[in-house]
């Protein structure tokens, strides 16, 4: 995993970010989990559609309590 980290996403990450979607890479291709992500970072985001990662939508829907 910590090579995937190091090889370029496609946006500018923080290391962290890096590693965790170096982590989800991994599980996804390695281990074959279908996994979604959920972020509200922006950059992370973009990352993880470049890879091709679903993003789960994090709308709060209206009449709920969004806290």
């Amino acid at each position: 995993m910590l090579e995937r980290a190091l090889e370029p996403f496609g946006v500018p990450l923080r290391t962290l970010d890096a590693l965790h979607l170096a982590s989800l890479d991994y599980l996804r291709k390695e281990r074959g989990w279908r996994i979604e992500l959920a972020t509200y970072d922006r950059r992370m985001a973009d990352a993880a559609e470049a890879m091709g990662v679903p993003l789960l939508d994090l709308q709060v829907e209206p009449g709920t309590n969004g806290s």
